[in-house]
């Protein structure tokens, strides 16, 4: 309780509209309409029926129980198909549940998944509300598990909120503008609606990067090492995205560590010692564990023993130039001397932009062209607002650089994980790339529009800054009545 009385009203507030908005989202999207909640679902429902991690042989991924409910709820063919609506009569209705009342088991075979090359703590958690729902029929277990996702998301949306706080401490409006927009986000949203794990991984990137600005702008601490290993431990333990993030963030605690070195460098060294201390602990032990189950020959807790490997099925081998080109092409115009174009169009817009805007369901249905268009200039728009506010806040910003340059660098390590991961996806499989892979910088998004709002200068930017927040509740009510019409119209 000491603790959340030291969060502003207004973070608490905010927390409270990211929650219930999220979970009003996990009410509007059909069961396992979520981009891979149907893994993600089947890891948790294994870990909570068996007590141990899938196997991940060549089983069945999904339990009778979710394969009864996926076959009844039409979603075969429903995925890739906006023109097929799901459920919506009485007597289809009558028959989903016809179906689940005959038990079909929820202990299902582990077979290798999306999921279950991930690490368990979001998993495991998830086996909470699996428990705790009033019924074990498996959609209303869904919806419990889905309220565990609103609350991540409103987590993060509260620790971008501290962050702003850490930011700016002058300025009262611009922490909830900021942290208001990420909770109206609709792409972020929309995860937000469904058991999917990208929900723990947002929220302790998020956590991350308050703590360093915390830490800071207050000095290195023994409360604030312990925090600092502690969120990067959930971080890793979330998702293995989070390791791309770690250059930046052992960055930044060399940073702390020579602020911290006029205090005494023992006392630094004991501190830095203290974050990696209480990081390498769980994360060591799930390491050892991944190591010793692949040297028996068994199934692995995150694939840590191939998350290097460069090859493909058949054996073909991904070159370092084809990583680099893809990577290029990604975010960047490709060059004249690039020998492969991966990409017909510029990913920075369709994918990065537009995504962000609004891809739904399994990318299968999205806004009208114009919503794109107009983004784009919108988007000019508050850059150019947003450069003219750094011009004029240079000398503010200044002593801030050497942090957000370790800032940068967790923006290029995920990048560049991302374009590691896209090539071999795209080479074995097909497309890859999808906005919300970026969110973990949902942090950095907040500080974009509150520089924005800065940028139509003192007299205006509280009044711009709630016209934002106004649009972004807009756009999220666009991409809810969009995704009723996909779903229900």
């Amino acid at each position: 309780m000491k603790l959340l009385r030291r969060v502003p009203r207004a973070g608490r507030v905010c927390f409270l509209i990211a929650f219930v908005n999220a979970a009003i989202w996990g009410v509007v999207v059909p069961p396992f309409q979520v981009p891979d909640e149907t893994a993600h679902f089947a890891y948790a429902q294994y870990l909570a029926e068996t007590g141990s991690l899938p196997p991940e042989g060549n089983g069945a991924q999904y339990s009778r129980q979710e394969e009864v409910a996926l076959t009844k709820l039409f979603f075969y063919s429903v995925i890739g198909h906006p023109q097929m609506r799901g459920i919506l009569t009485s007597t289809e209705d009558r028959a989903l549940r016809a179906a689940l009342t005959k038990h079909p088991s929820a202990v299902g075979q582990g077979g290798a998944s999306s999921a279950t090359n991930q690490p368990p703590l979001y998993y495991a958690l998830e086996a909470i509300p699996y428990w705790l729902s009033p019924s074990h029929e498996i959609l209303t277990r869904l919806a419990f598990m889905r309220l565990l996702s609103a609350l991540l998301a409103a987590g993060t949306v509260l620790a971008v909120f501290m962050f702003l706080r850490e930011l700016l401490p002058a300025s009262p409006w611009a922490w909830t503008v900021g942290a208001l927009v990420v909770a109206f986000q609709p792409t972020f949203d929309f995860i937000a609606a469904g058991v999917q794990g990208d929900n723990l991984l947002f929220l302790a990137s998020a956590l991350a990067f308050w703590m360093l600005l915390r830490t800071y702008r207050r000095g290195l601490s023994m409360p604030r090492a312990v925090a600092l290993g502690a969120i990067i431990a959930v971080g890793v333990l979330a998702k293995l995205t989070f390791i791309a993030l770690l250059p930046g963030i052992a960055l930044a605690l060399l940073l702390l560590g020579w602020r911290a070195l006029p205090a005494g460098r023992a006392r630094a060294l004991r501190m830095l010692a203290t974050t990696v201390g209480v990081a390498a602990v769980p994360v060591g032990i799930y390491a050892l564990l991944n190591v010793i189950a692949w040297h028996r020959g068994g199934p692995t807790a995150g694939g840590l023993a191939g998350a290097t490997n460069s090859a493909l099925r058949g054996g073909r081998v991904v070159t370092l130039p084809q990583t680099l080109e893809y990577t290029w092409q990604l975010y960047l115009p490709r060059l004249w001397f690039m020998r492969h174009t991966y990409f017909s169009g510029y990913p920075l817009w369709r994918t990065w932009l537009n995504g962000s805007i609004g891809h739904f369901g399994w990318l299968d249905y999205r806004f009208p062209a114009w919503v794109y268009t107009a983004a784009r200039y919108l988007i000019c728009a508050l850059a150019a607002l947003a450069l003219a506010a750094l011009v004029r806040l240079r000398a503010a910003v200044r002593p801030l650089l050497p942090i957000f340059a370790c800032f940068a660098v967790v923006a290029v390590g995920l990048c560049g994980a991302i374009g590691y991961a896209g090539i071999r996806y795209r080479l074995s499989t097909g497309p890859f790339e999808q906005a919300r892979y970026l969110f973990p910088l949902l942090s950095l998004y907040a500080v974009f529009v509150v520089l924005a709002a800065r940028g139509a200068g003192r007299r205006w930017a509280s009044a711009l800054g709630a016209a934002l927040v106004v649009l972004a509740m807009a756009h999220g009510l666009f991409a809810e009545t969009l995704t009723i019409s996909r779903y229900y119209g």
